[in-house]
């Protein structure tokens, strides 16, 4: 989860364009500012303080970085000359000027620690490499001069990143823009970690698409999980990103990548500025959609969803990001402000967009459009194969000929092909479907008027459900589903909208499907389809049990229920999991409610709705079904795929009632019926139970423990140590 907090401004800027950039300082939680052409400081972010500062004579030609092997300050003035000197020098002046034989473009700290001076030829190198050949000729051993990787008549370089691997290499990124017209490639190539000097050769990616109109607005490097990426957004609103081949050329084929997400709120007919912030996110600077300001969101690569925004009531064209800790600067207009951020780790899926509990296999994925959006690979389903005689094929195998094809033709398959298990009729490729799925594997086949003539949509789902079978709801529903986890909602944003149409159409059963295919639901969500589940009337086998237990306290005897006697062939216990058929069999009280009872919640919202949204009488009814789980030793709530390994269905219970009861607490109260009374009596006699039971658990423990610790003991000699004797004597 990413979270943007409160910006503030940390200094004034004369002109963007003499400010050079920051860079981290030594000292944790301060920046070293390199304001102008002859002004550095080093301010602390917390509280704007300046820490450090120093004025020169010399004018500056990048920003000025901390090399923390040397543990100096380094500057490059003029492009050619290094200074370097120590935090306590006040006099920067009085510094030697070491000279290169190449023109810096700018310095940047490592992770690391080291420093690398990035060239305007496109060549790098490490600061301690770079200050002992600075007097060696610029040709090799053959006498050879070595080519420049970039022309600087004719492009520039910008948006350098150096990232730093898993396996601890450097990776150096920049973008190189042909001045003529306007074309961006991408040049990036692995580091030796000694000095910091490419290892092979740089790689290039040309970062164009096909299209007159479509243009570049802006592009980065991602530092993402499955390592680096190029991410880039076009004029047409589309985010593409391409993973870096290390070691090896790009495919030519691939362009920029596959397109992952479209840009709705951010306008990108005027520059957007953007910057890599961590670990799959991207921090975007853009204009507003009805240019009313400027927005900075950030966005994950990895769920391909936008999170934190925050406001600018003023858009700047001209702007420039940087990230320092967590902390990101933001230099637009003549103002430097500062943004802190949070990344957490992942804890529910729906806080960053994705369903990644939930798999769905999709008949097109992302990696079957390319980026002009031309189908490359579909999946059907020949429905004429099925009326092909079996006579056929049994021929062929009494006469020896297995490799054979059952299609009429009697040409042998391909050795590199697979045989294939052919199916005669729509029930027995049915039957073969649910035997998988019954296995292993779960799988359903959808068809829809949608998808072309004899065509079948195979989807295959992780967290089936056995009672409820595949989750998929009806086809209409289905599909509103698959848009919206395709335009990247939430969970909590998708059961907002379909829940309340559900229970609008009157359908329990898609509703329990939703209800048990999404991790986490809002508890206003939450509120209305328990009210729903209330509503609904009681199956037979519930009145049954009603009418039994009115029986049972108007004094009366029941009927005998029909019990039928085991065959003399079959044993009492047929097998060692006649407690899972027996909860199966059981009579379940309420299959929605209990659904709804089972999803996740977070208790101060879930009380605020509960007393708002339910009346007493509502409230009684629900405690009355909840006192039936906990004292019913067949009756409990189901857990899903999502809480499997901690759902506990007492715990569950509990907290419902600790709710119901927080919620109501002033009529509970107030109330002077003696049903009520009873009621409560009977839920505490519950608690004084479980709390003796418990007690008496207490108890054990140490008994255990003496145990366990005289069986070690006893395992070292045989000495029996639960007594001792002591001699003392006295004279």
């Amino acid at each position: 989860m990413a979270k943007l907090l409160a910006y503030y401004n940390l200094c004034p800027i004369n002109n963007i364009d003499d400010f050079l950039g920051l860079s981290r300082d030594v000292d944790p939680g301060c920046v070293i500012n390199t304001l102008g052409r002859n002004i550095i400081l080093v301010v602390k972010l917390s509280n704007q303080r300046q820490i450090r500062s120093w004025t020169v004579l010399d004018r500056l030609s990048s920003k000025v970085v901390y090399d923390f092997r040397s543990e100096r300050y380094v500057g490059v003035f003029g492009g050619r000359y290094i200074r370097c000197w120590k935090r306590d020098q006040h006099d920067m002046n009085t510094v030697k000027k070491i000279k290169l034989y190449r023109t810096v473009h700018d310095l940047f700290c490592l992770e690391s620690g080291q420093t690398l001076l990035l060239y305007t030829d496109g060549s790098c190198e490490s600061l301690e490499s770079a200050l002992k050949t600075r007097n060696k000729s610029q040709q090799d051993e053959a006498g050879n001069v070595a080519v420049p990787f970039v022309d600087t008549k004719t492009h520039t370089i910008r948006d350098v990143k150096v990232l730093l691997l898993d396996n601890g290499t450097p990776l150096l990124t920049y973008f190189l823009r042909k001045e003529e017209d306007g074309s961006m490639e991408l040049h990036y190539a692995l580091l030796n970690p000694a000095d910091l000097k490419v290892h092979k050769t740089i790689e290039k990616i040309v970062v164009q698409r096909i299209g007159d109109e479509i243009r570049l607005v802006s592009a980065c490097v991602v530092d993402g999980s499955d390592g680096p990426s190029l991410l880039s957004i076009w004029s047409d609103s589309r985010i593409f990103n391409l993973q870096l081949s290390l070691g090896q050329s790009p495919k030519r084929e691939e362009g920029v990548g596959n397109f992952i997400e479209m840009v709705h709120h951010l306008n990108v007919k005027q520059p957007l500025s953007m910057a890599s912030i961590g670990k799959d996110y991207v921090a975007f600077y853009a204009n507003n959609k009805n240019q009313d300001g400027a927005t900075l969101v950030l966005f994950n690569v990895q769920f391909k969803v936008f999170q934190a925004k925050q406001y600018f009531k003023v858009y700047f064209v001209s702007s420039r990001i940087w990230v320092v800790e967590s902390n990101i600067l933001l230099a637009f207009g003549q103002m430097l402000a500062v943004v802190p951020f949070k990344i957490s780790k992942e804890q529910l899926s729906d806080m960053i967009g994705s369903q990644r509990t939930f798999d769905l296999s999709h008949t097109i994925d992302d990696e079957s459009i390319n980026e002009e959006c031309e189908l490359l690979d579909v999946y059907a389903f020949d429905e004429m194969l099925s009326k092909l005689p079996k006579r056929r094929e049994l021929e062929l195998q009494a006469n020896g000929d297995d490799a054979t094809v059952a299609n009429g033709s009697g040409e042998a398959p391909p050795a590199d092909k697979p045989a294939y298990k052919w199916v005669y009729s729509e029930a027995e490729f049915e039957e073969e479907l649910r035997a998988a799925y019954r296995e292993s594997l779960p799988v359903d086949v959808i068809e829809s008027s949608l998808l072309p003539k004899d065509t079948v949509q195979i989807k295959l789902f992780n967290n089936a459900d056995v009672s409820l079978g595949p989750l998929i709801l009806s086809e209409k529903f289905e599909i509103m589903l698959e848009e919206l986890e395709r335009c990247g909602y939430s969970e909590v944003e998708i059961c907002d909208r379909v829940v309340p149409w559900l229970m609008q159409a009157n359908l329990p059963e898609d509703l329990a499907k939703c209800l048990k295919r999404y991790s986490v639901v809002s508890e206003r969500t939450l509120i209305k389809a328990l009210k729903y589940a209330l509503t609904l009337p009681a199956t037979n086998e519930e009145e049954e049990e009603e009418k039994e237990e009115q029986e049972m306290e108007a004094g009366t005897t029941p009927k005998a229920s029909k019990v039928k006697p085991p065959k003399k062939d079959e044993p009492e216990l047929p097998d060692q999991h006649i407690m899972v058929e027996a909860q199966a069999n059981h009579p379940c009280r309420r299959d929605l409610l209990n659904i709804v009872l089972s999803c996740s919640f977070n208790r101060k919202p879930l009380i605020a709705y509960a007393r708002k949204e339910l009346d007493f009488r509502t409230v009684r009814e629900l405690l009355q079904h909840l006192e039936h789980l906990l004292t019913d030793p067949m009756a409990m709530l189901s857990e899903t795929l999502h809480n499997a390994d901690t759902f506990d269905s007492d715990e569950q219970t509990v907290q419902w009632m600790m709710v119901l009861l927080d919620s109501h607490y002033q009529q509970f109260i107030l109330s002077t019926e003696e049903p009520i009374r009873e009621q409560l009596q009977r839920l505490l006699t519950i608690v004084e139970r479980h709390v003796g039971l418990l007690g008496e658990l207490q108890k054990l423990s140490p008994s255990l423990r003496r145990v366990l610790e005289q069986k070690a003991q006893k395992s070292g000699r045989d000495t029996n140590q639960w007594y001792c004797v002591e001699t003392i004597t006295l004279y």
